[in-house]
């Protein structure tokens, strides 16, 4: 699901600076939302994991939760 850009100055487990907005992004949800900042960011490069959830027919679903 897409989200209002942000970005982080810290990278959670990204490898490079880059802005997140999907949801469904494994790396855009390691950054906790107290180290997210609105916009694009300096860098200006767009996780490619957000890009890959936007493609037509890319789904992303969580296995369901098992109980312990």
């Amino acid at each position: 699901m897409r989200i209002p850009a942000f970005y982080s100055p810290l990278r959670g487990i990204a490898l490079d600076d880059v802005w997140h907005d999907n949801d469904e992004c494994t790396v855009a949800r390691s950054v906790a939302p107290a180290d997210r900042r609105p916009g694009k960011g300096p860098s200006g490069k767009r996780c490619p994991y957000c890009a890959l959830l936007d493609r037509a027919g890319a789904t992303f679903q969580r296995p369901p939760r098992q109980p312990r």
